[in-house]
């Protein structure tokens, strides 16, 4: 009964990633708000890591206590999933948020597939399908016309914007990897992410205008502080705990390839959020990047 319980879970844990891309495609809302309050990058990223870091350490205080418990030799896992993986990622991509469109910076994290599909199979023997390759085209060419790329005057381009966003697209498939490594060693998406995005803040805290975070604790900024709060759990606690926790059910390649449905999320928000109608072309991406996830998690027929 048990096991028929599991694997009846396992046939929805493609969901997981695929929540992850939406929440981090809410991501530049959130940055372009507290950068117009005068809040910079390193101040934006350390609040929200170690806000982060809070909000998962009481849930794990709640859950289970033990769950901050790690083997000292796997230290340096964590510290690399929140030092290089998060922080890095965060760092180029808010800069690329903020040098380019978000559509743009979004298609170029959406790439992140291509990274990791190739990898894993160094570094997990995982192996490249023909479904898996033909998955990465057409959620990458969904992601490629959700970002107005052919219409005209649809992108602000920007070298800065677009050496950032590769950056950050390989930052996360360095976080994707790691992330699996833990998953192996049967540490919890909770004590995953809880000194991931602890690691990540306190390595930019040195670096943040502490006048800003004092400032932010005062009532006159708490409408900021509300913000900020919101930001650590849409864009670091919910995305990074649900990746994490499909790490536990599938391949690497796989749930990056589901995670890429940030782009059209993107379009989505600024649609209902800003009234940006979407073109036909941008639609059109849309059904593409949907039709790739659709496509994935189709059971594959064992070849006699």
């Amino acid at each position: 009964m048990k096991a028929q319980t599991l694997l009846k879970a396992k046939k929805y844990t493609g969901i997981l990633p695929f929540l992850s891309g939406i929440c981090w495609g809410a991501t530049g809302i959130f940055v372009r708000t507290l950068e117009n309050a005068g809040v910079d990058n390193f101040t934006i990223i350390s609040c929200r890591m170690l806000l982060a870091a809070l909000i998962t350490g009481i849930c794990m205080l709640i859950y289970n206590r033990s769950l901050f418990h790690v083997n000292l030799k796997d230290l340096w896992l964590f510290i690399a999933s929140g030092m290089i993986g998060m922080t890095a990622l965060s760092i180029f991509y808010n800069i690329s948020v903020s040098s380019s469109s978000l559509a743009l910076a979004a298609v170029l994290l959406a790439m992140c597939p291509v990274f990791v599909l190739f990898l894993a199979a160094i570094f997990f023997h995982e192996k490249i399908t023909g479904r898996k390759t033909g998955c990465v085209i057409l959620a990458l060419t969904g992601c490629v016309l959700v970002s107005g790329v052919f219409e005209k005057g649809g992108l602000a381009w920007s070298v800065r914007g677009i050496v950032c966003g590769l950056l950050a697209c390989f930052f996360y498939a360095s976080y994707s990897l790691v992330s699996k490594r833990m998953t192996q060693k049967n540490y919890h998406f909770l004590t995953i992410t809880f000194y991931g995005t602890l690691f990540s803040g306190l390595s930019m805290l040195p670096f943040s205008n502490m006048h800003t975070i004092r400032a932010l604790c005062t009532p006159a900024y708490f409408s900021y502080t509300g913000v900020m709060f919101v930001h650590a759990l849409i864009s670091s606690v919910l995305p990074y705990a649900l990746f994490s926790l499909s790490m536990r059910y599938m391949e690497t390649g796989k749930a990056s390839i589901l995670a890429s449905s940030e782009p059209a999320a993107a379009m989505i928000f600024g649609a209902v959020l800003y009234s940006e109608t979407p073109s036909l072309l941008s639609v059109l991406g849309l059904c593409f990047t949907i039709a790739a996830v659709v496509l994935l998690n189709v059971p594959e027929k064992d070849v006699k």
